[in-house]
């Protein structure tokens, strides 16, 4: 009638190695021609590129990448031993409570990443002008068109 301990253990993993497999493919779950995470900061350098911006602003956009990749790293490592914890305790008796909250802390540093990306936006937006924020505004647009496009 109920299945037996073991395998509610294996499908609990199995879900938690589906949503790290998803975490691992980026924002819109696909791998592949849009969706590696490490092209994220290849794609803004082009952008930015393409904006004329001025050596002050270049020098400032790049400290505040560097701050926030500096940020992310900790996250992430944080992050990695936080899946390390819980798939460590789907293999033990632990209790759903204490899964539960391993679960827990491990969303509230994902949101932190999230925030994190976010923020240095933010920051980077507050240096452009108008003019430019318009043109980044245009080319981003111009890049959602020509990839949702692709897919009709």
């Amino acid at each position: 009638m109920f299945p037996s301990l073991p395998m509610s253990i294996d499908v609990a993993q199995s879900q938690v190695n589906d949503i790290q497999e998803r975490n691992k493919m980026g924002h819109h779950g696909q791998r592949g021609k849009h969706g590696k995470r490490g092209d994220r900061g290849k794609k803004m350098n082009r952008l930015l590129q393409q904006l004329e911006l001025t050596p002050e602003q270049s020098q400032q956009i790049e400290s505040i990448q560097e701050e926030s990749k500096s940020t992310a790293q900790e996250l992430k490592d944080q992050l990695q031993t936080q899946d390390r914890g819980m798939r460590s305790l789907l293999s033990s008796d632990a209790t759903d409570e204490q899964i539960r909250q391993e679960y827990q802390q491990a969303k509230a540093i994902r949101q932190q990443l999230s925030d994190n990306r976010f923020e240095t936006m933010l920051q980077i937006r507050e240096i452009l002008t108008p003019e430019q924020r318009a043109r980044a505004a245009e080319l981003i647009e111009s890049h959602r068109q020509r990839r949702f496009g692709e897919r009709g």
